[in-house]
């Protein structure tokens, strides 16, 4: 999902508050746990700087391709929510149990599927900002509401005062309502008031050095990957890393002069082939040897609230070409994932990803039965994860959503302005990784240069350093008081971490409380036990003033924001 808004550098927006740490959450899509935190009877340890570990997983029968979860809990007692993991917008949100979209019975094809919190039964709550949240998506979607703070719990975790957005009034005009963790710089907020989000919060309470983790989002028929906040797990990526400058954009200061910027995920694509039954073809070469240029390359927004790639119209044609079977409509027999095909992509003419086509073919479910659709002569039915779409004057890149980012392991470093990449080791484990000697996490010291500390400069490909002007932290004078608790919030992973109400059509499980519980596969195939889509008709996206929210069933840009079609 990405926002655009018109943004201004107001002069000493600088803050360097820094700690030491490492923040951890396994990625899946979504996770349901109704047990009681600890923080809800006072039992509050102490945390020395480690690793949390959360499950970010994927619920396919959501949304079309899949979207990536996680759990948190809010307020005293903690209530749990489910929110998308998204590196491509910033705010942290939940819906509000007022709203209408959450008062509608669950089989509503609009209703809350994250869970809801009430703010009047939160003895620590309090609101900051009475309408002061207000967020648009790309389908026509709002969600509006206060802003507030209160207790926030990631993994074993507990911060205080924390800012996020209460949605009070969801229209959520394709799909269920599920609230979000935005991930990006906190300059490109849905807000007047830029307010420190949850990277920003981590390194103010002493969790994690700066403003940089690792995204692991593993194969797509695993239900689990990783979050690291604040350090790198070496066993979750093969050969080096190798560190690009992010690309800057233009932006209007306050006194009216343009200066480029750094503030979103933006790396170019500067070469494309395809591999197929041995033969490999090239789709695109750029020439450029920086890899940092808007021009003769394809930028693209990294950005895991989104499920498909977005590529220009050309480029689309000549990769589809190859998808046997697929439709003017981007589906197909699931069969066509067993093609032999493969896309490479360069980034910034240093680093080259391969994507399997199982990746990028994945099945069609009905929202409301779970059970998978069938093409017109009964076979299952799948859409392709490639998008066709156009750059504009207003975004000059398309969006890399999870069907590309699931072979790529990914170190967001918001301080130098940075990504570090490399091909993902993927079907690996998710079970959290502790910081001692010889742990594969390693934790990521403050500066230029960090990951270069962390793991040995001849395990990194590095950037001399990004020399453009990169959004700094929020300044800001609030006490996250950073505790330990003793039950972690969503630590469930593979498909124990889907809920019941989310699980694939023939398959069974146990409720866990919260919102579904969990589930295990029965009898169903590993590919349509992990993918998922809503409805099979192709939605183009629409962009607002205020977060962008690409939600776009059949082969769309992305998913995410409040709302999973």
């Amino acid at each position: 999902m990405h926002r655009i808004s018109s943004v201004c550098i107001a002069a000493g927006f600088l803050s360097q508050t820094l700690a030491t740490g490492v923040v951890e959450f396994p990625l899946s899509k979504r996770d349901a746990s109704g047990a009681q935190s600890d923080i809800a009877r006072g039992m509050l340890v102490k945390r020395d700087p480690s690793t949390v570990e959360e499950s970010v997983y994927d619920v396919l029968t959501w949304s079309n391709g899949g979207a990536y979860y996680t759990n948190v809990s809010v307020g005293t007692p903690p209530q749990i929510q489910t929110v998308i993991l998204d590196t491509g917008s910033s705010d942290l949100y939940f819906d509000a149990r007022s709203a209408s979209a959450c008062t509608e019975p669950r089989t509503d094809s609009n209703s809350c599927r994250g869970g809801t919190f009430d703010s009047s039964s939160s003895s620590t709550y309090k609101t900051t900002i009475t309408g002061g949240f207000n967020t648009s998506f790309g389908d026509g979607s709002t969600a509006t509401g206060d802003f507030g703070t209160d207790v926030v719990q990631i993994g074993d975790v507990s911060l205080q005062n924390v800012q996020f957005g209460v949605a009070r009034d969801v229209d959520s005009t394709t799909g269920f309502a599920i609230g979000l963790m935005g991930l990006g710089y906190s300059f490109n907020e849905a807000s007047e008031n830029i307010y420190p989000n949850m990277p920003e919060v981590l390194v103010d309470a002493g969790a994690i050095n700066s403003r940089l983790y690792s995204v692991f989002l593993n194969d797509v028929g695993d239900a689990t990957g990783t979050i690291l906040f604040g350090g790198v797990d070496t066993s979750k990526y093969t050969g080096d890393l190798t560190t690009l400058d992010l690309i800057p954009q233009g932006i209007e200061t306050t006194d009216g002069e343009t200066v480029n910027y750094v503030y979103e995920f933006v790396v170019a694509v500067t070469a494309l082939s395809t591999t197929a039954n041995g033969k490999t073809t090239s789709v695109f070469s750029s020439g450029d040897a920086s890899g940092q240029s808007y021009q003769n390359t394809l930028p693209v927004l990294l950005d895991t609230g989104s499920a498909a790639w977005t590529v220009p119209s050309s480029i689309y044609a000549d990769v589809a070409a190859l998808i046997p079977n697929l439709d003017d409509y981007g589906n197909c027999p699931c069969a066509s994932a067993d093609a032999d095909i493969s896309l490479t992509l360069t980034f910034g003419a240093a680093v080259p990803i391969t994507v399997p086509v199982r990746d990028l073919v994945v099945p069609v479910y009905d929202a409301q039965t779970n059970v998978q659709n069938q093409t017109t002569n009964g076979e299952p039915l799948c859409t392709f994860m490639l998008s066709p779409g156009q750059e504009n004057e207003d975004q000059p890149f398309l969006t890399l959503g999870d069907a590309v980012l699931r072979s790529m392991y990914v170190v967001f470093d918001l301080d130098n302005g940075q990504v570090s990449l490399a091909q993902a080791a993927v079907n690996t484990s998710t079970s959290a990784s502790t910081s001692a000697a010889g742990s594969s996490v390693k934790i990521v010291p403050k500066g230029p240069g960090g990951l270069a500390k962390a793991l040995g400069s001849s395990a990194v490909k590095s950037a001399a350093g990004n020399s453009y002007s990169i959004a700094p932290m929020v300044s800001t004078t609030a006490n996250f008081a950073l505790s330990t608790v003793g039950t972690a919030v969503g630590t469930a992973t593979g498909t124990a971490a889907i809920p019941t109400e989310a699980a694939v059509s023939g398959t069974v499980g146990s409720g866990s409380g919260g919102n579904g519980g969990t589930a295990t596969t029965a009898g169903a195939s590993a590919s349509s036990s992990k993918k998922g889509a809503a409805a099979a008709v192709r939605v183009p996206v629409f962009e607002g003033a205020g977060i962008v929210l690409g939600l776009v069933v059949l082969g769309g840009m992305g998913l995410g924001g409040a709302l999973a079609i």
